[in-house]
């Protein structure tokens, strides 16, 4: 157990000196290390669906100066992910994004089972964007105007109200431009909070699931959301 906590000193060491030679920039917040989202030098189309790739078993020691090279070489990439651990490992999986789905079908197509390690293949695969935060327990006042007072409003694309005999309060389904901006709204969210006073006079506890993109309508009940 302590050998998989340590990490490698000559493995951040190469890291840092690809990073000093290429000048890349890595952002990390939140769990993940990132790069791009887009880069600082950018000529390529905005990414929409199908443009992300899951990346899993990776090398705990394995980082961004092995990685993004080596993704970078189906085609330049708008976004790199590399979800971190407070040991400053890795956690064995990253998210790649491209620029076209077509392009991030060659990375599937070229790169999964690649061998980065001997005896040590990575899997690529398509990822499924969860970008939609499905909130249940909201008051019964609530409407879209209440939802934009408790920060949903930058990168939002739709919200979507339901109320009904089987549901509890009010929920929603408020879908995001990306996993990233869901996944900051949600950490905001899990915290009590309180709307405007004029609207309502407590403090409530939602609960909130992050989950592909769903469409209300009439028929669907909260617990088939997540299903």
């Amino acid at each position: 157990m302590v050998a998989e906590c340590q990490v490698s000193i000559q493995q951040v060491q190469a890291l840092e000196a690809w990073l000093k030679t290429t000048n890349i920039k890595l952002t990390q917040v939140n769990g993940q290390r990132k790069y791009g989202g887009p880069p600082e030098v950018w000529d390529g189309p905005t990414p929409g669906e199908r443009c992300e790739v899951f990346i899993g078993h990776i090398p705990r020691d394995t980082y961004e100066d092995v990685l993004i090279p080596l993704f970078s070489s189906v085609g330049p990439l708008w976004e790199f992910r590399l979800m971190m651990n407070f040991s400053g490992q890795n956690r064995g999986f990253a998210y790649a994004k491209y620029g076209t789905p077509a392009l991030a079908s060659e990375a599937i197509s070229k790169l999964n089972g690649y061998t980065l390690e001997p005896n040590w293949n990575i899997c690529v695969r398509q990822s499924t964007e969860k970008r939609c935060l499905c909130i249940q327990n909201l008051p019964p006042t609530s409407d879209q105007e209440v939802l934009m007072q408790v920060g949903l409003v930058d990168c939002v694309e739709r919200v979507s109200l339901k109320a009904g005999s089987r549901i509890k309060g009010v929920s929603a389904v408020v879908a995001f431009s990306s996993h990233y901006t869901a996944s900051m709204a949600k950490k905001e969210l899990e915290k009590p909070f309180s709307i405007n006073q004029s609207l309502l006079s407590t403090t409530i506890c939602i609960v909130i699931e992050i989950t592909v993109p769903v469409q209300l309508s009439n028929t669907y009940i909260w617990g088939e959301w997540l299903t």
